[in-house]
Formats: C-alpha cells, structure tokens, sequence
C-alpha cells in the first residue's frame, strides 16, 4: 500500500504534458536542491505541494497554515531569503493571494534579493471555487480579470517571465535562479482536476490507507 500511495503522490501526473499541478510541483521540485526553501502562499495549490512535494530537510517548506492568511507567500519568501542568502528561495503564489501583497516587490528590489516568485494565474479564487463546487454551490464573484503580470513585475524594476508550456517552466526557474535580483514567472494552471482529486480519489485513498 505504501508503494502504491507513494505512485500516486509523487509519479502519477508528475510528467503530463499540461500545465496541472502535480506537472508543477513535480517541475518545482527538481529545480530546487534539498535545503532549499519553498515558501508557499494559500490557494488550492497549497494542497496540490503539502501532499506532492516532498521535503528533505528542515525548514525547507514554509505555510503559514494555522492562520491561513493569502498574501503571506512573498513577504515569507523575503524574510527566508534574508535568514538563508545563499539557499534558492522561491516563493508560490496564486494571482489572488499575490495581488494582496504585491507591493512588496518593491522592498525585494530595494533589498536586492535573489528571489523567485511563480505566480499560479486561475484569474480566480480557485480554492473558493473547489469548496462551492465540492457543497454543489455556483460561482459567485470568483472570477476577475488581472494585469500583465509580466509588465506588473517590470514596473517594480522586477524581472519578469511567462510560462506557455509545460516544458517551459524548469528552464524558466532556472533563469530565474541565475538572475540578479527577484523575478517573477507567470504560469497558467489548470485546476480541472481539483474536485474529482479532493473529493473521490481522496476519499478512495485515505480508506484504503486506513
């Protein structure tokens, strides 16, 4: 059983040619040495990497999960960065929680930190979404529209990338580490599986575990 609950956490989906996030957090991971940190916003993404995103080592995962407060990614990012200057440090974001605290841009420019954000872009709530789906409730309010991120970045003297396919996104983190200063990637996600995985698969799992 541990062999099959380790198959579906860390290989099935890992490799699918689309932008989901098991491609993601799995692309995420091998871009990322053992000690580096990965600092994590709120979003259904959260999720997706407190269950597929294995760690190594300590303090290399950092979720604010008690308060579960969106916008926490960057500024946590920040400060991992200034406590570890020589550990990669990237922080994971969805464009909701990202807007709440995107000015903070300005105090990693004005620091000078080699940080990384990827941007998670929905152009909604997701994790609002999945819970009024999962309770068969409609959207409400959820969706909305977002700037250029790319241009946003770059108007803060951020370096700014975009992902448009899923083989993009490893050679885009990598020139994102490589860079002075913070860079943001912009990533499209594709949350279609967000109901079917949190809901039957989950609850399949968790009875055959137990």
């Amino acid at each position: 059983m541990k062999q099959k609950l380790n198959h579906i956490l860390f290989e099935e989906g890992a490799a699918e040619n689309a932008l989901k996030p098991r491609r993601i957090v799995a692309d995420c991971r091998k871009v990322m040495q053992p000690g580096d940190v990965l600092c994590l916003d709120n979003g259904i993404y959260k999720l997706w990497f407190a269950r597929h995103y294995p760690t190594y080592e300590p303090e290399s995962f950092l979720v604010d999960n008690a308060l579960a407060s969106m916008g926490a990614g960057l500024p946590m990012a920040i400060t991992a960065k200034m406590v570890h200057p020589r550990k990669r440090v990237l922080a994971v974001c969805g464009d909701g929680g990202f807007m709440m605290n995107s000015q903070e841009l300005e105090t990693a420019v004005r620091l000078g930190l080699n940080i990384v954000i990827l941007l998670l872009n929905d152009n909604g709530f997701g994790f609002i979404k999945w819970k009024q789906q999962t309770y068969g409730f409609e959207d409400f309010g959820l969706d909305y529209g977002n700037p250029d991120f790319v241009r946003y970045a770059q108007s803060y003297g951020v370096v700014g990338l975009k992902v448009n396919q899923p083989d993009d996104l490893i050679p885009s983190l990598e020139q994102a580490f490589n860079k002075k200063g913070p860079v943001l990637i912009e990533c499209p996600i594709d949350y279609c599986e967000n109901v079917t995985t949190w809901g039957e698969t989950l609850e399949s799992i968790e009875q055959h575990v137990s």
